[in-house]
C-alpha cells in the first residue's frame, strides 16, 4: 500500500509540473528581474550617513566569550564565583598606543571601569531599596514607569514630585520616616521641602546600599586595543563579583579575627606566581583585590598594584630615569595596599553615621550645581569611592609582598611594573605572634580618531579555582 501511494504521488507531481511549465518559467523570470532591480537600487543608493555601532565599539562579543569560557553569567547566579552577583563595565582608553601617556591611560581606564562597576552595584541596590521605601510612603502610588526605572535620580525626583502634592503635615511625616526631625526645620515653602525630600531620599537609599557594598572582587580584565574604527585606542573591561562569602573575608581582614587553618599557604601562592614573574609576563590582566580559594576551601586575598613609568629612549638623564622608576614603584605599592584597605573597610565604613553625613552633603551639592554625579553609574561609583576613602582607617596586619615584576607589553611596547600582595588568616596570625601551624586545616568545599592600529584582545580570569 505504501509503495503504491508513493508511486502515485510521484506521478501526480510530474503531471503538475508538465501541466504548468509556463507558470514556473514566468516565476523564475520575475524573480530574476526583482534581483536585478534590487542590485541596481543598491548601487545607486548612497551609504547611510549613520555610523554602525560596531564601527566604533567592539561590543560585548569578547566579554561574552570570556564569561562563556568560565561558565559565568551577569547578575546573581550560583555559577559565578562564590555564587555572587557579577557585573561587567567598560571604559575607553583616552590615549593612543603610540604615545607615552598610553600606559597610564590604560591603568586609569581600568580604574574608571571599576568605579562604574561599584556604581552599578550601588545603583541596583539603592533603586530596589528606594522602590520599597516609596511603596511604604506612597502606598503603592508610584507610576509603573518610575517603579521600573534603574535611575536613582529619576526615582528621587518622582518621589519628591509626588510628595509635593501632599499636605505639609504629610510631607513632614515623610521626612520623619527618612530620619529628619521635622520640628527642627524652619518654615519652608513646598518647593524647599520637595528639594529636601529628594536629598534625604537619595541619601538614605544610597547609604543603605553602600552598607551592602562589601566583598567586591575583580575576577577578570579584558583589554581590547586597536581596530579600524575612528576610536581605535581600545577599551578596558572589568568583571566584578560581589558575594557574601567575600564579605566574610573582609571582616576577618579588618578585625584580625580569623582561623589560620582556613588559609591558602603563602608558598602555594608563590608557586603559582613565580613562573609568570620569572618569564617576564606582564601581569596586566590582574587588577584590584581578588579573593582566591583552593580545592580544599582554604582562602586568601590577593591585591595587584600596577604602574606605567613614563620612560622614553635616548632623551632621559640617568637621574630622571631613577626618579621615574622610584615614583612608579611607590605608586604600584600604594595601589596594592589601598585595594586591601578598601576591601577591609567597605562594609563598616558604608554603615557609619559619618559616611551618611558626607553622602548627604554630596547629594545636596550635586543637586545644587546640576552635575551628573548621581545620574550615571560611573558618577555614583566615584562619589561612593571618594567617601569610603576619606573614612577608611583600617589597620591591617599580616599583608605580605609575594611578587614584584617589571615587563614590556609585547603588544604596545610600553613598560609596566607592579606589586602583588597577599593576606590570609595565616599571615595575619603570624603577624600577631600566633603560631599558624598550631591550627589544623578544616575541610571545605571549593566555590564554583587616530591612525588605525592592529587590533588585539587579551584577558585573564580568576587567579583562584572558582
Amino acid at each position: 500500500m505504501i509503495i503504491r501511494k508513493t508511486a502515485l504521488s510521484v506521478v501526480i507531481a510530474g503531471l503538475l509540473v508538465l501541466a504548468a511549465p509556463t507558470t514556473l518559467l514566468a516565476q523564475e523570470a520575475d524573480l530574476a528581474e526583482q534581483a536585478q532591480a534590487a542590485e541596481q537600487d543598491a548601487s545607486e543608493t548612497p551609504p547611510s550617513p549613520f555610523m554602525a555601532v560596531s564601527e566604533v565599539d567592539p561590543g560585548d562579543k569578547k566579554i561574552q566569550e570570556f564569561l562563556d569560557a568560565r561558565g559565568w553569567v551577569r547578575g546573581q547566579s550560583e555559577k559565578n564565583p562564590a555564587g555572587g552577583t557579577l557585573v561587567v563595565t567598560s571604559q575607553a582608553i583616552a590615549a593612543d598606543p603610540s604615545t607615552i601617556e598610553f600606559s597610564q591611560a590604560r591603568i586609569i581606564a581600568t580604574e574608571e571601569a571599576f568605579l562604574k562597576a561599584m556604581g552599578e552595584l550601588v545603583s541596583q541596590d539603592s533603586v530596589a531599596i528606594g522602590v520599597s521605601l516609596a511603596d511604604r510612603f506612597m502606598k503603592d502610588d508610584l507610576p509603573e514607569d518610575v517603579r521600573d526605572t534603574t535611575s536613582m535620580d529619576a526615582l528621587g525626583k518622582a518621589v519628591a514630585g509626588r510628595a509635593a502634592e501632599l499636605t505639609v503635615q504629610s510631607m513632614n511625616s515623610l521626612l520623619e520616616e527618612l530620619g529628619v526631625d521635622a520640628s527642627t526645620l524652619p518654615e519652608m515653602t513646598v518647593a524647599e521641602r520637595k528639594d529636601l525630600i529628594y536629598d534625604e531620599f537619595v541619601s538614605e537609599t544610597t547609604w543603605r546600599a553602600m552598607g551592602r557594598l562589601s566583598g567586591v572582587g575583580i575576577f577578570g580584565v579584558i583589554e581590547e586595543v586597536g581596530g579600524d574604527g575612528p576610536v581605535n585606542n581600545g577599551r578596558m573591561s572589568v568583571v566584578v563579583v560581589r558575594s557574601d562569602r567575600f564579605s566574610e573575608f573582609g571582616r576577618q581582614l579588618r578585625t584580625n579575627n580569623s582561623t589560620a587553618g582556613k588559609a591558602i599557604p603563602i608558598d602555594d601562592i608563590r608557586d603559582r606566581l613565580d613562573p609568570q614573574i620569572r618569564e617576564g609576563v606582564p601581569m596586566l590582566g590582574y587588577f584590584g583585590v581578588q579573593p582566591v580559594v583552593d580545592d580544599q576551601g582554604r582562602f586568601g586575598l590577593m591585591a595587584f598594584g600596577t604602574s606605567g613609568p613614563q620612560l622614553t629612549r635616548g632623551n632621559m638623564e640617568e637621574f630622571e630615569i631613577a626618579a621615574e622608576m622610584e615614583a612608579a614603584r611607590d605608586e604600584a605599592m600604594l595601589m596594592a595596599d589601598g585595594w586591601l584597605a578598601q576591601f577591609a573597610s567597605m562594609t563598616v565604613q558604608g554603615q557609619k553615621e559619618a559616611t551618611r553625613r558626607k553622602l548627604k552633603q554630596k547629594v545636596r551639592e550635586t543637586r545644587g550645581d546640576g552635575s551628573t554625579e548621581i545620574k550615571t553609574s560611573e558618577g555614583i561609583g566615584r562619589m561612593v569611592n571618594n567617601i569610603l576613602r576619606s573614612e577608611a582607617n583600617a589597620r591591617l596586619t599580616g599583608i605580605q609582598t609575594v611578587g614584584q615584576w617589571d615587563a614590556v607589553d609585547p603588544t604596545t611596547g610600553h613598560p609596566y611594573l607592579g606589586y602583588v600582595k597577599y593576606w590570609s588568616p595565616a599571615t595575619s596570625a603570624q603577624a600577631q605572634g600566633k603560631d599558624p601551624s598550631a591550627e589544623k586545616p578544616e575541610a571545605g568545599t571549593s566555590g564554583s580618531s587616530q591612525p588605525a592600529t592592529e587590533k588585539s584582545t587579551r584577558s585573564t580570569g580568576s587567579f583562584g579555582s572558582w
